[in-house]
């Protein structure tokens, strides 16, 4: 006949069960912790590759962070046959529709936007998220099947929304907040968090990042 459980055998289960959970965790940390450094690390030099003018040095090497508004700033320096040709930023902004945002922005040597892509988002799926391409300069669009049967164009509303060729001076604001840049539709606040992330990049690049307040007109919805 089997003893019937005690409270001190109870106990001893559980103790075990927790450190048997408790190795399995850490085993699946340290094998999983150098991947996702590696991919990491992989992301940034894509981005570096996709914002920054042509560059043969490695800008990982030649990094400066600056810690500000509870984020950092991490600024690459690239360079060509050893003279400076342009330098990206990793800046965020805590104002995104879903929380922080995080946004690699390249500045050519005389302060202009040569490119961004986006890192990290949590940005509404079909509104927010489309910031990773809505900032960027116009691509031809694809005629649709009906387009090519009849033989005519449905031309696509006009926007101004591209940032490649700008130089944030006095700040990047949407038109709503009596910018130039038109928020991505139905997205406001998500455009205001890009462009904040912008701003703050910009004044990272002037060596002046800490004075940049990223105060932005109250705003109650997304839209």
């Amino acid at each position: 006949m089997a003893k019937p459980s005690t409270l001190k055998n109870l106990v001893l289960t559980l103790l075990v069960i927790t450190l048997l959970s408790a190795i399995g965790l850490g085993g699946m940390n340290f094998v999983t912790q150098e991947p996702i450094a590696k991919a990491k690390s992989q992301k940034v030099i894509e981005a570096l590759k996709e914002v920054l003018p042509e560059f043969d040095n490695d800008p990982t090497t030649e990094l400066k962070e600056e810690e500000v508004d509870g984020g950092t700033l991490v600024l690459y320096t690239a360079k060509k046959d050893g003279n400076w040709v342009g330098t990206a930023v990793k800046s965020f902004s805590p104002k995104g529709f879903g929380g922080r945002i995080s946004v690699m922005f390249g500045f050519d040597t005389e302060g202009k936007i040569s490119g961004y892509s986006v890192l990290e988002h949590s940005e509404t799926p079909g509104l927010g998220d489309h910031m990773v391409d809505w900032f960027k300069p116009p691509v031809a669009p694809v005629k649709s099947i009906i387009e090519r049967i009849f033989g005519f164009e449905i031309k696509p509303a006009e926007k101004n929304s591209n940032v490649y060729g700008l130089s944030p001076e006095g700040e990047l604001r949407v038109s709503k907040d009596g910018g130039t840049i038109d928020a991505i539709t139905a997205a406001t606040i998500s455009s205001r968090a890009f462009l904040d992330a912008a701003n703050r990049a910009y004044n990272a690049y002037k060596g002046d990042a800490g004075n940049y307040s990223g105060a932005t007109p109250s705003a109650n919805n997304n839209k």
